[in-house]
């Protein structure tokens, strides 16, 4: 899968700083690194990635790595790496037209737990961007990949607690109790009413629960429409093996 990031560089109106008519403008790169994440594991101990540039100027990119952890409510953490996991080289320059091969590989021996990391690929400031008349700002862009160490033997799996509703708002908890992380496409809220046909349904953001974490929900605004009618509020993930689901009955409705 192909994943395209388009870069686009403005240029900003600061006549009155520096005491001299800009014209407006804009350039733009384009370049998509053949992934969106990195899978490791005891028989797959390296990866080769591959960076396109699309565009008509040079790029250069900085390659490093960081620790990716969460805090226990679920929000991403990113610290120095540990050295568990190895990424070459550390700079590329990309021509026009042109790709560059990078490598990815795991060092450390398998684990009990999944441990992960973030690929961050940066975009460096080039010099080979044409004058122009004025003052000119690039906005330079910084890949993310997840990067993802598999345990001696991943066990996938969670589910929903602490889900209750109160004046027409939920509050859930999806909680991580495998040893490998779970990424859902989303999570669909749907409320019923007592004969089971769906009065409404929304989805909730896709999210990242890494292993022994969990992801809290609060205070979400439930669709009011027919509310009264509402006998029951189903929630299931999206694209998760295995499926998670739970039931919270609502027996006076969800009015606000």
């Amino acid at each position: 899968m192909r994943l395209r990031y388009w870069v686009l560089a403005s240029l900003w109106a600061v006549a009155a700083i520096v005491g001299m008519p800009l014209r407006l403008g804009a350039q733009s790169t384009e370049f998509y690194l053949n992934a969106v994440q990195v899978f490791l594991s005891p028989r797959q101990r390296t990866v080769l990635l591959t960076l396109t540039n699309t565009g008509e100027t040079p790029l250069n990119f900085e390659i490093s790595l960081r620790k990716w952890q969460q805090t226990p409510d679920g929000q991403d953490e990113l610290s120095e790496a540990d050295g568990g996991v190895v990424a070459f080289p550390l700079l590329l320059s990309v021509p026009p037209g042109e790709q560059r091969s990078l490598r990815v590989g795991v060092r450390q021996p398998p684990l009990e737990q999944e441990n992960t990391y973030r690929l961050l690929v940066a975009e460096l400031p080039s010099p080979n961007i044409p004058n122009t008349q004025g003052a000119q700002l690039r906005i330079i862009k910084t890949l993310s990949l997840p990067v993802f160490i598999e345990p001696v033997t991943p066990q996938r799996q969670g589910e929903f607690v602490n889900a209750s509703i109160q004046q027409g708002r939920l509050s859930v908890t999806l909680r991580n109790t495998g040893n490998v992380h779970i990424q859902t496409l989303g999570i669909i809220v749907r409320g019923k009413s007592d004969q089971g046909a769906v009065i409404f349904e929304q989805t909730l953001d896709s999210v990242y629960v890494l292993a022994n974490r969990q992801r809290d929900f609060r205070n979400l605004l439930l669709p009011q429409t027919n509310c009264a009618q509402v006998r029951q509020v189903t929630l299931q993930t999206v694209a998760t093996s295995p499926t998670i689901t739970t039931t919270i009955p609502t027996p006076n409705g969800i009015c606000s």
